[in-house]
C-alpha cells in the first residue's frame, strides 16, 4: 500500500482499505436487479404504478411458464412480494433460471417470507446449472458467509465463473481474490479483470484497478495510470478515489503537481465524509495551499475527521486546540485528542514524533486528575 506525505507537520496518511461490501438494508426490499428486468419499459412503469399482476395483460402466445415469470416481475416491482415469489417460484421450479435466481434473492433477504439462506442457495443452484451470472455471483457471496452446511465451498470459483459468464461485480471479486492469492501469475490476471470490469464502469472496480496500478500488483507500478482511475472512481462517487487523487495531485505522483487540483479532490472526499481526506483537506486549508488560508474552517475539518477515527485528524484537531488556532483554546479537549491519536482506529500504535511532544507538553501543564478525566471520556466514546 502506498503511504503519502502532506508537506508540515510531518503527518502521514495511509491509503484507504479495500472497499466493504454492505448488507441489503433488512427493513426494505432490495432493487430489483437490473439483470433480471425482461419487462418492456411501459409494463415497468405500470407495474410501479400498481399494476395488478393477475390481472395484468400478456403478450401474445406466452407459455405457462413465460406467464408466471412476467406476472412475478410486475408483482415484484409493485411491492406485493407474496405474489412475486408465488409467481417466481412456480416458473423456477419450471426451469426458469432468472426466476430462480429472483426466488433465490427473496429467500436471502426475506422479502415475503421469513429468511432462509439455505433455500436461497438451493434456488441460486438451480439457475447456476444454466451458468446464470446473478446466481452464480449470489452463490459466491453466500459462500464468503463460512457455512459449510451450504455446502458451496470457496467463494472464488463462483466468483470465476459469474465473471466469464459476464457479470461486472463478480469479475472484481474475482479480481479481489487472485490480487491476495500470492501467485504472481494471479496477480497478473487480477489486474486483467479488475480492468475489465472497470472499462465496463463499475466504480469499485476503478478504484480497486487504480490501487493495483498504484501499488505494482500484477505489472509494472504505473502512477500515470493509477492518477487516472483514481479521478475515474472519484467521479464514480468513491471518495477513496478522489483522497488518492488529491494526494497524488498534492505530491505530484503520475502527473504534474498541482495544489489546486489537489484541494479540489480532497475537498469531494472530504464532503463525503471520508474521516482522512477531512484531516488532510483541514490541512490543505490551514496552509492555505491551492487558495485561501481559513484556519477557522481547517479546525472545523480537523474535528470531523477526528470524529471519525482518523488518527491525524485527530493530532491536528489536538494541535489547533493546543493553539487556539481557528478554535476556541481548550487545552483539556486538546489532550483527549492528542492521546486518542496515539493509534489508529483499529488500535494500532501510530509513530508520530510531534503528537509525543504535543502530548508531553500538555501533561507538564495539565493536573494530574485532568489527564484521567480526560483519558477516561476518551474511551467512553
Amino acid at each position: 500500500m502506498i503511504t503519502r506525505f502532506l508537506s508540515s507537520f510531518a503527518l502521514v496518511f495511509f491509503a484507504p482499505a479495500s472497499l466493504a461490501q454492505t448488507a441489503p438494508d433488512s427493513e426494505e426490499a432490495p432493487a430489483f436487479p437490473n439483470e433480471l428486468i425482461l419487462l418492456p419499459q411501459d409494463v415497468q412503469d405500470a407495474a410501479a404504478d400498481g399494476l395488478d399482476a393477475e390481472a395484468a395483460e400478456l403478450p401474445s402466445e406466452m407459455t405457462p411458464v413465460d406467464e408466471a415469470w412476467y406476472r412475478a416481475q410486475i408483482a415484484y416491482m409493485g411491492g406485493d412480494w407474496v405474489l412475486a415469489r408465488r409467481y417466481a417460484e412456480t416458473a423456477a421450479v419450471a426451469g426458469q433460471a432468472d426466476a430462480a435466481a429472483l426466488a433465490g434473492i427473496m429467500a436471502r433477504d426475506g422479502v415475503g417470507q421469513a429468511q432462509n439462506i439455505p433455500a436461497a442457495a438451493d434456488w441460486f443452484g438451480r439457475a447456476a446449472e444454466t451458468d446464470h451470472p446473478v446466481a452464480l455471483y449470489q452463490l459466491g457471496l453466500l459462500a464468503r458467509l463460512g457455512d459449510e452446511s451450504l455446502g458451496l465451498g470457496t467463494p472464488r470459483r463462483w466468483f470465476d465463473r459469474a465473471a466469464r459468464a459476464g457479470h461486472i461485480d463478480a469479475m472484481v471479486a474475482y479480481a479481489l481474490a487472485l490480487k491476495t492469492s500470492g501467485i504472481p501469475q494471479e496477480a497478473v490476471l487480477a489486474r486483467e479483470w479488475a480492468e475489465r470490469a472497470a472499462q465496463q464502469g463499475s466504480a469499485e472496480a476503478k478504484y480497486q484497478l487504480a490501487m493495483m496500478l498504484d501499488e505494482g500488483v500484477g505489472g509494472p507500478r504505473d502512477a500515470e495510470g493509477a492518477r487516472v482511475w483514481f479521478e475515474r472512481a472519484a467521479e464514480a462517487n468513491i471518495a477513496e478515489g478522489a483522497f488518492q487523487a488529491g494526494m497524488m495531485w498534492a505530491d505530484g505522483e503520475g502527473g504534474p503537481a498541482g495544489d489546486v487540483e489537489a484541494r479540489r479532490w480532497l475537498r469531494i472526499a472530504a464532503e463525503s465524509g471520508y474521516a482522512p481526506a477531512e484531516g488532510q483537506y483541514g490541512l490543505m486549508l490551514y496552509q492555505g495551499r491551492g487558495g485561501e488560508m481559513d484556519r477557522s474552517a481547517a479546525a472545523h475539518w480537523f474535528g470531523e475527521g477526528a470524529r471519525g477515527g482518523d488518527a491525524e485528524s485527530q493530532y491536528l484537531y489536538a494541535f489547533v486546540l493546543a493553539q487556539g488556532e481557528g478554535v476556541e483554546q481548550d487545552l483539556e479537549t486538546a489532550y483527549r485528542w492528542a492521546v486518542a491519536a496515539a493509534s489508529d482506529v483499529m488500535g494500532v500504535p501510530v509513530h508520530n514524533p510531534d503528537r509525543d511532544r504535543l502530548q508531553a507538553a500538555l501533561e507538564r501543564v495539565l493536573p494530574l486528575d485532568v489527564q484521567a478525566r480526560m483519558r477516561e471520556l476518551g474511551e467512553t466514546d
